[in-house]
């Protein structure tokens, strides 16, 4: 169940985060603001007191607090300073895409739909989505599974979801002071950095709150995953509301792993088909984009799939 904050706590929040960070006294705070302070230091015995923001937040919005003492305290949890940089200011260093429509990448693809052939076709049945821009979607995003991510994706997210902390954005807009003298951009910058990270701190939260729905709901373990920078995993690289929206069983088995190939290509038509994707190009796009927001991740799926049709 998500707990929604009033007014008064949303306001009350950056002081007791500060209170969280030292420790200190809470006899004078509202009953249910010390409660959760409590509960977050008793999570955090041990663990890395930069995760207290996600904590208290994580409680607020009405996690579980046996399973937050499990995620906090599992072996692979650190704290990964290093996705407060790449996830807010990622946006600054353009991604080439050209490797991946190369012919030896066709020949990657071509090789793949004769293997999964019967997977593929089972899924443009079902979904409408063609065998061309799926594979596409899985080959673009980890080659079929060669290159699925090494980061602790529970890390990530706990991480990720201090970026709104000040400290955390002073941090992101020194990196690239060096860099840039003009004072106008500079601060368009600077706001932008605020504005991306206040986003990426709730985008965050969400995240880990869909990560104990699936632990909730499911057998999947979810602590042991790993995955990409953004916290993304399996073929397709969903990320957790993603898996918990759209993932679905290719192979019958009653499961929904996204390692396993026919689960991942069932999974991205899924995706694609109930975010508009249809005969219509426009909608294509639409529906690409909303799986990677990005002109030139667009453009690649379309080529790639373009040039598997050209036989």
């Amino acid at each position: 169940m998500v707990v929604r904050r009033s007014k008064r706590y949303a306001i009350a929040v950056p002081l007791v985060v500060g209170i969280l960070l030292v420790w200190g006294s809470c006899s004078t705070l509202d009953p249910l603001v010390r409660a959760r302070m409590e509960q977050a230091r008793a999570i955090l015995a041990g663990s890395d007191e930069r995760f207290a923001p996600t904590v208290y937040r994580l409680l607020e919005r009405g996690v579980d607090s046996a399973f937050l003492a499990a995620a906090f305290g599992h072996s692979n949890t650190a704290f990964l300073p290093q996705m407060l940089s790449i996830n807010v200011t990622g946006f600054l260093r353009k991604v080439d895409y050209s490797h991946n429509w190369s012919d030896a990448s066709i020949a990657a693809c071509r090789s793949f739909m004769e293997t999964y052939r019967a997977a593929l076709d089972s899924a443009a049945r079902r979904y409408n989505v063609p065998p061309e821009i799926v594979t596409a979607v899985l080959w673009v995003e980890t080659k079929f599974g060669r290159y699925t991510g090494r980061h602790h994706v529970w890390s990530v997210y706990a991480t990720l979801a201090t970026a709104d902390q000040p400290e955390n954005i002073r941090a992101n807009q020194r990196a690239y002071r060096d860099t840039i003298t003009d004072e106008q951009r500079l601060a368009m910058l600077d706001s932008l950095v605020e504005v991306r990270s206040r986003r990426k701190a709730t985008w965050a939260l969400d995240q880990l709150v869909a990560l104990w729905q699936i632990a909730r709901d499911s057998a999947f373990d979810v602590l042991a995953l790993h995955g990409s920078w953004a916290g993304a995993f399996g073929l397709p690289q969903f990320i957790p509301s993603s898996y918990r929206q759209w993932a679905c069983d290719g192979n019958g088995d009653g499961r929904v792993d996204l390692f396993d190939t026919a689960d991942a290509i069932a999974s991205v038509a899924n995706y694609l088909r109930l975010n508009g994707w249809n005969n219509n190009r426009t909608q294509q796009e639409a529906a690409l984009f909303h799986y990677n927001n990005s002109r030139d991740y667009v453009e690649c799926i379309l080529t790639v799939a373009g040039r598997l049709r050209a036989q």
